[in-house]
């Protein structure tokens, strides 16, 4: 994890979701974020990339997984573009950020962080994992995330293809109106997709 991320108290194990499961050697908190895994390691033996193209994601294959999956375009200068948000998400956020700059919706004292950390993920390659706290006005909900990279057709590793499901599902009852704050990382760990992890792993 880089030195700068925040951290934020450990969340709960895996509640109303089938609790913990293991894929490629990683323990998660939750059955889809493995699955999800499990479905990019399959891109890579289908197409043969490291890097699989974005559009050997076929969104029938994931149905499931589908409502939990946004991706993001990241483009210089210093812009995370969202092309995609599930569903599910935003039913729990009450947020559709399509069409935005993710880092725009950062503190500021987040962004240059989370600019290296995209970056990171397409430049190295490598896939990560973490857990988000997103507090809104009645209750905090633990988010758990996996992000991978994907390529354009031309090969450039321009996109990041994430899954976000939530850890313990009881707190959506009480979460109020909408996601007030969505900080406090914790679990985090970048993902060896078959060339290392990056400098500082």
């Amino acid at each position: 994890m880089g030195k700068d991320a925040p951290l934020a108290a450990n969340p709960p194990s895996g509640q109303n979701n089938g609790g913990g499961a293991k894929a490629g050697g990683i323990l998660f908190r939750t059955r889809e974020c493995a699955l999800f895994l499990e479905l990019y390691q399959g891109l890579q033996r289908s197409t043969g990339e490291l890097v699989p193209p974005r559009k050997s994601f076929d969104p029938a294959a994931a149905r499931a997984l589908l409502p939990y999956v946004s991706i993001m375009e990241i483009r210089e200068p210093r812009l995370a573009l969202v092309r995609l948000v599930g569903t599910a998400i935003v039913n729990r956020t009450h947020i559709d950020n399509t069409g935005r700059n993710m880092l725009d919706l950062l503190p500021d004292e987040a962004r240059e962080w989370s600019w290296s950390h995209f970056r990171r993920l397409l430049d190295t390659p490598c896939g990560c994992t973490f857990v988000s706290r997103e507090d809104f006005e009645f209750a905090s909900v633990f988010v758990e995330i996996v992000s991978f990279p994907m390529a354009d057709t031309d090969g450039t590793r321009r996109f990041v293809l994430s899954l976000s499901v939530e850890v313990d599902r009881d707190g959506l009852v009480l979460r109020g109106d909408q996601a007030m704050q969505i900080g406090g990382l914790s679990a985090y760990r970048y993902i060896d997709i078959g060339a290392g992890t990056g400098a500082g792993a």
